[in-house]
């Protein structure tokens, strides 16, 4: 549906504000909940790949080779004329979905705009209508305290223009695609605090994780792997169930990773 969306858009059959993402995130949020399957543990990957399949499709109806300039800028159109009715979509995949981290509002960075369009205020849908708030807006609003606001905000500036970069860069095939996402998710997780962990967990502990990351990255080399601070990151991340899972850095990089599919079944040069 993304893709077939992008493709009219491209064609110019679609404007772009006629986009729907947050339909669109609706139904994928939906019919991920279809069957056994009752709890939704992929809404950051439905929220990156949704504007990005759009976006991709209609740069490759444009140019049959991936561009990140170019899928950025299709994503600058889509991502701006998004409306109050994308807004009223995503807080009902939220209504689906029932997102966690509320760690997130014990942080300095939390403020009454925040608490305004918190998906747990029963308020919060009244008053996005009575402001209007476009989906868009509601993503720069929330950029300085979620990193796939961020990505939305900053039409996927880390995802296109750094880690998409990285994992070309070390794989130049399918064949060493799979150690360059365990390294490109080591190196990422090295760079900052995971949102997830901030929001579960707390600053201090995600940046205790992201010093441990660093520690291992700073022991790797193209002919050595450091094992054995692999084995102790991965052990501390399963030490306290849950908690310290470093949810966003996966969505993030399991979004670079489909871009970097798509580059090689439509290379840039």
């Amino acid at each position: 549906m993304c893709a077939s969306k992008g493709v009219r858009i491209g064609k110019s059959k679609l404007a772009p504000e006629e986009a729907g993402l947050g339909a669109l995130i609706e139904t994928c949020v939906s019919e991920s909940l279809s069957g056994l399957n009752k709890r939704n543990t992929i809404l950051g990957s439905i929220l990156l790949y949704v504007p990005l399949t759009v976006a991709i499709a209609a740069s490759l109806v444009e140019d049959r080779h991936f561009s990140t300039g170019n899928v950025r800028s299709w994503l600058q159109r889509i991502i701006q004329g998004t409306t109050v009715e994308d807004t009223a979509g995503l807080y009902r995949a939220f209504a689906r979905s029932t997102p966690g981290g509320r760690k997130i509002k014990e942080d300095s960075q939390w403020s009454d705009i925040h608490r305004r369009y918190d998906f747990d205020n029963p308020a919060a849908i009244d008053n996005v209508m009575k402001d209007d708030l476009k989906l868009a807006e509601l993503f720069s609003l929330s950029s300085d305290i979620d990193e796939i606001s961020r990505e939305w905000a900053s039409n996927f500036e880390l995802i296109l223009g750094e880690v998409y970069p990285f994992i070309a860069e070390i794989s130049q095939s399918l064949d060493d695609l799979e150690e360059a996402i365990v390294r490109s998710f080591i190196w990422l997780l090295s760079k900052r605090p995971d949102g997830l962990i901030v929001k579960k967990a707390g600053r201090a502990r995600a940046e205790e994780i992201r010093r441990l990351a660093e520690k291992t990255v700073e022991n790797w080399s193209d002919v050595c792997e450091p094992v054995e601070l692999i084995v102790r990151l991965d052990d501390t991340l399963r030490e306290e169930g849950n908690l310290l899972n470093p949810g966003t850095t996966a969505d993030i990089i399991s979004a670079a990773v489909f871009c970097r599919l798509v580059g090689l079944a439509y290379p840039e040069f």
